[in-house]
């Protein structure tokens, strides 16, 4: 059936009448459906006049009027596209009108709109959805308008073609700020939007990124679960957008998510451990350090000293074992050896410690660096050793506190557990005596009842 657009003059009665037919449940349906076409078959002309019947309902209409009125927004932004770039700014206005709405499910009707009118309205720079927004966000106090701008910039980042990763990057810096003002209440809307900006690569320098983790890892201990959830799912995003940049965090991070993956609230608790393991596959921190340069021969050999996840970070075993083996001591006593078993007839010649060629060799995956070496050098070696050694001391103690934190954690919820069991047994308990006390007093109803009709029945004597 072919599609015929309504002529302008009609379009104000055609769609009072089925907004009207919104509020009733038996017709809601059908005027629904036909509001739709009516937006997809508008001509250019007549787009200012069913805009302004959109945005002549208010807050007095039910719900369902509300709700269609944005809803056809969204319709009217996939069915004419650019066609619609006179009218962004009306089109936003009817919009940021409704973010106040009590009803979640209009608030959830401005985001799919805003995803619509930036997703197909594409002419206009993405800086004219961006700025009424962010006004909006910065400047209202009703916590209703606070989640539903912070959720539709959100869909609009998304959703934008090319968004402007310099302006998201000043605006991140803003919002960081933001989310810790106590006058803010919608935290966790907040942070969706903080997680939006971070997926499309707005947080690249490094002061930012510390900003930004240090920010959002106190928010996982928040006591509102929908505040921990958003903040997981920013730390989680980020690592999916700025990997590269994320070994140096990742052992902070790594132990608190490990600290907070027992959440009592499921979604939580799964968004914990979801994020956890995603830092858990990042790569580990290297570091290389280099031995002094030989007195004789003015050439030094580099010695990669490898940062192992699976060992916290120490010196890898195999080539601490061969540093540890070799000391000042045993390269004396050696020597002292070799020239006591020399003949006497011979000529000694002197031992010097560049012509002795130590191989150090590690596991699968290094090879075989010779080193030529003196005393300087062995008692050098021999003072790192000791270094690394308490490194890996120092790195024990962490793990050893972390595992007391947890065991302290998982204390502190058997405590509660068990404090919640006897309140319900002495809540049952009393429930057991009240019912008994109910009971008590209906026998003693019915005897009287029953003592009465016998009296009445004259089968007692008075």
């Amino acid at each position: 059936m072919a599609i015929t657009k309504q002529p302008s003059g009609n379009i104000k009665t055609s769609v009072n009448s089925c907004l009207n037919k919104l509020s009733d449940r038996d017709t809601i349906s059908m005027a629904t459906n036909e509001l739709e076409s009516i937006a997809r078959t508008l001509s250019s002309e007549s787009f200012g006049p069913f805009l302004n019947c959109l945005s002549a309902t208010d807050s007095s209409e039910k719900s369902p009027v509300r709700r269609q009125c944005v809803r056809l927004l969204g319709v009217l932004s996939a069915a004419h596209g650019d066609a619609l770039s006179p009218h962004l700014s009306r089109m936003l206005s009817s919009v940021l009108r409704r973010l106040r709405d009590t009803d979640s499910a209009v608030r959830s009707a401005c985001v799919d709109a805003i995803t619509s009118i930036t997703t197909h309205v594409t002419k206009p720079p993405f800086s004219a959805i961006l700025k009424p927004l962010v006004d909006a966000l910065f400047h209202e106090q009703d916590q209703n308008s606070q989640i539903g701008a912070s959720l539709c910039l959100a869909a609009a980042v998304e959703a934008a073609q090319e968004p402007d990763t310099a302006e998201l990057k000043i605006l991140l810096q803003k919002l960081l700020k933001l989310v810790k003002s106590d006058c803010f209440k919608a935290k966790s809307a907040l942070l969706v939007l903080i997680g939006s900006i971070v997926s499309v690569g707005a947080a690249k320098t490094k002061n930012l990124l510390t900003c930004l983790i240090s920010t959002t890892v106190e928010f996982l201990s928040s006591e509102e679960w929908a505040t921990r959830k958003a903040a997981a799912e920013v730390l989680e995003r980020l690592v999916t957008a700025e990997r590269d940049m994320l070994p140096e965090f990742k052992a902070s991070c790594v132990a608190t998510l490990d600290s907070r993956r027992f959440d009592k609230v499921k979604v939580v608790r799964e968004t914990m451990n979801r994020t956890l393991e995603v830092w858990r596959d990042l790569p580990a921190v290297y570091q290389e350090e280099s031995t002094p340069k030989d007195s004789g021969s003015g050439e030094h050999s580099p010695i990669r000293l490898s940062r192992s996840p699976s060992n916290g970070g120490s010196v890898t075993p195999q080539l601490k074992k061969t540093m540890t083996s070799w000391s000042p001591s045993s390269s004396s006593s050696s020597i002292a050896s070799n020239q006591k078993r020399t003949p006497k007839g011979e000529s000694r010649k002197p031992i010097t410690s560049r012509s002795s060629k130590v191989d150090f060799r590690k596991n699968f995956r290094s090879r075989v660096v010779p080193c030529n070496w003196n005393d300087d050098n062995m008692l050098d070696m021999a003072a790192d050793n000791a270094n690394d050694c308490n490194l890996g001391n120092q790195n024990e103690f962490e793990d050893l506190s972390l595992i007391r934190e947890q065991l302290l954690q998982i204390e502190n919820q058997q405590s509660s557990l068990l404090e919640l069991l006897q309140r319900f047994i002495g809540s049952s308990q009393k429930g057991m005596n009240s019912l008994e006390e109910r009971v008590n007093g209906l026998e003693k109803v019915l005897d009287e009842m029953s003592h009465g009709l016998a009296i009445s029945t004259r089968r007692i004597p008075t």
